[in-house]
């Protein structure tokens, strides 16, 4: 019994390990979102002194705009809660069927939290994202995670059919309250 606990603990350490070194330069992966527009993203790596970078690749089917949000993992050293990862740039990019990259403007901010959009809606195509950090803290790894929300962009036709319920909904408040209408 003893025996089974140990090699089961010793192949989840060495699955852990495992993880960590594979995600320590770089790594490419593609989203799958939900029925209501997200992906979830992760990262893991072991300490390095260089930096890293991860791809997530995706498809847009239909004019969307596209916003994520992303948080790292926190560790205690010395009672001293710290930033296990630090996220230092994202960057969204279109890309072509030969694989080459188009970088697009993007936001990036880490005020209030980590927040990532491209400035311009996605048309029909392949996107990707890129997510450089590190692990600041020497002889430790880091972890992050985040979501991508892709949200469509009304067509024209809906916007004319609003346009056209407000009017109706304008011209029978004003039969109401008009009294040489009747």
């Amino acid at each position: 019994m003893k025996k089974a606990l140990f090699n089961k603990v010793a192949g989840s350490l060495l699955l852990t390990a495992g993880l960590l070194a594979s995600g320590a330069a770089s790594a490419q992966t593609t989203l799958t979102f939900n029925a209501d527009g997200n992906a979830d993203f992760s990262g893991a790596h072991a300490w390095s002194e260089e930096a890293n970078l991860d791809t997530y690749l995706f498809d847009v089917d239909t004019t969307s705009w596209a916003s994520g949000t992303a948080v790292v993992g926190r560790t205690a050293i010395d009672g001293v809660r710290m930033d296990a990862y630090a996220i230092t740039g994202i960057q969204f990019f279109w890309q072509a069927e030969d694989g080459t990259r188009t970088n697009l403007e993007t936001v990036f901010t880490t005020e209030g939290g980590i927040e990532f959009y491209p400035v311009e809606a996605l048309v029909a195509g392949s996107y990707g994202f890129t997510v450089t950090g590190n692990t600041p803290l020497a002889s430790t790894g880091g972890i992050y995670s985040g979501t991508l929300n892709l949200a469509p962009v009304p067509e024209p036709s809906t916007f004319a059919m609003l346009g056209v319920g407000i009017g109706l909904l304008a011209l029978t408040a004003r039969r109401k309250t008009d009294n040489k209408l009747g």
